[in-house]
């Protein structure tokens, strides 16, 4: 048997469409825009999910013809000419080689929204069927995609086979890529499989989708159990979706990519449904008041680790700008001592790296990029470190691998020190998935009282081990647990609350 060619590409964003700032082409560059050849030589090693691909290509004597990937950090709206650059760029290479290839993978996130298009992937997705199909073409497509994808029927009808992360955090990102590709293989050789979508009314917070509690755990448990027992199924995705994308795809939602009857696969679906209804309280946890953990905090005897101080409302990994204050300013109020803390800010940390080490300073910090994450605060303290923010992964199956390989530039950095707390200032905004970020700038989490971390749930296989205690607690930024406060205007019917329509 001659081997297989397959056209690879990539589209990568998750976007918060209530921030006000959009998403340009600076800011996939800045993530990630290879073209041709620098698909492959810029992912081979990195622990991405494209790296994955790519491993089990090779395996397979694969000919891999790569043709364009572009991914940028969670954010606000994408602007339409990165759209066309992707279009313009993966056509070309479709053009040149639709004849020759047997099939087509894609590293895909399932939740980008465009100003022109809704539903990003799922309009791709119909525009490559209809070139095929314009062409005779019949060849497989698939893709892996985001456990955060907003999964649109679209989306389903007009690929062969999606294959999402099944873990929150996203540890085997790349593993689930290379079942994906285990999957494109088999449809290559002649498997026939269509694919069912099960759409629900409930949008989910972040906080809500960690897959080590439940309901996710169950509805995952289930839905493994399902694919071992059924051999006609290929894949069954349990999508959390992401709900800070006002787009009537948004939510929770579940698909199977099956070689049996279509009744037989939307039985499965419903029957997952039923799980993750039957904890569905579970769903939508809310965070504390400051007041409230700290007295918490004080009522416990100390246990051996930093106390983290999760910051859902300015989730970094969700898109928010990562320099709320609406933490930290009252933390610092309070007079409590050794917190550490991260805020992006690169004007502060250009300011910093204009002095030397151990200078004194007193700057401005935090909340400049938007009105909705707190105001800026004056931070008294000395220059402790400088440096390029530049390092490498500790856990090379991380969350923030999934997003940004292993190799990780938070662009200048300054850390600031006073006798209350290490202020770590980046000038790119890096979701705390990873203690690197930390260890690399000379700080040392473990030995903090208390650790602010900007997340919801991708900060746990990192963090959670160092920890003593956890608390989810309450601030201002787009990106909170009660999303009834949210101004959604495109969303009929879905349900924002384990009690409210």
């Amino acid at each position: 048997m001659m081997n297989k060619a397959v056209l690879l590409a990539g589209l990568f964003h998750e976007t918060h469409t209530f921030l006000h700032h959009k998403t340009g082409l600076d800011e996939f560059r800045t993530g990630g825009l290879n073209l041709g050849q620098d698909v492959v030589s810029n992912n081979v090693g990195n622990g991405s999910p494209t790296d994955g691909f790519l491993e089990h290509a090779k395996s397979e004597g694969w000919n891999v013809i790569p043709a364009v990937q572009m991914a940028a950090n969670p954010s606000g709206t994408v602007s339409q000419d990165v759209i066309d650059v992707f279009y313009q760029n993966f056509f070309q290479v479709f053009e040149r080689e639709c004849t020759n290839i047997d099939g087509i993978f894609l590293v895909l996130h399932g939740a980008m929204v465009s100003e022109e298009m809704d539903d990003v992937e799922g309009q791709f997705l119909k525009d490559l069927h209809g070139r095929l199909t314009d062409k005779g073409i019949d060849i497989p497509v698939a893709a892996v995609i985001d456990f955060h994808a907003n999964v649109s029927k679209d989306m389903t009808d007009f690929s062969t086979c999606l294959y999402s992360y099944r873990m929150n955090p996203h540890s085997d990102a790349r593993d689930a890529a290379v079942q994906g590709a285990v999957r494109l293989g088999a449809l290559m050789n002649g498997r026939k499989a269509t694919q069912h979508h099960l759409a629900t009314r409930y949008i989910v917070p972040p906080t809500g989708l960690a897959t080590a509690s439940n309901p996710m755990k169950s509805v995952q448990a289930r839905a493994r159990a399902i694919e071992a027992q059924d051999p006609d199924i290929l894949c069954i995705n349990v999508m959390g979706g992401y709900s800070y994308a006002d787009i009537k795809d948004c939510g929770f939602s579940l698909n199977c990519c099956t070689s049996g009857e279509k009744r037989t696969a939307l039985g499965y679906l419903d029957d997952l449904l039923a799980v993750f209804e039957a904890d569905l309280a579970k769903a939508y946890p809310r965070e504390a008041s400051l007041t409230e953990i700290l007295h918490r905090i004080d009522a416990k005897p100390r246990g051996h680790g930093p106390i983290l101080l999760v910051e859902p409302a300015d989730n970094i990994g969700g898109g928010t700008p990562g320099d709320g204050t609406g933490l930290l300013a009252p933390l610092l109020a309070t007079g409590r001592k050794n917190i550490v803390a991260v805020l992006n800010d690169p004007e502060a940390a250009a300011h910093c790296n204009t002095l030397k080490l151990r200078d004194p300073v007193t700057i401005l910090i935090g909340a400049k990029l938007d009105a909705h994450h707190g105001l800026p605060i004056e931070f008294s303290g000395t220059i402790r470190n400088l440096s390029d923010g530049r390092f490498e992964l500790e856990n090379k199956n991380s969350h923030l691998a999934s997003m940004m390989g292993t190799h990780i530039n938070m662009g200048a950095c300054a850390v600031l020190e006073n006798d209350q707390a290490i202020i770590l200032l980046t000038s790119r905004k890096t979701p705390p998935m990873d203690l690197g970020q930390l260890h690399s700038q000379g700080i040392r989490p473990e030995d903090a009282a208390l650790l602010i971390v900007k997340a919801a749930v991708s900060h746990r296989d990192a963090y959670d081990p160092i920890a003593s205690a956890s608390y989810n607690v309450e601030s201002i930024g787009l990106c909170t647990s009660d999303l009834g406060s949210l101004p959604y205007r495109n969303i009929v019917g879905k349900q924002l609350s384990a009690a409210t329509t």
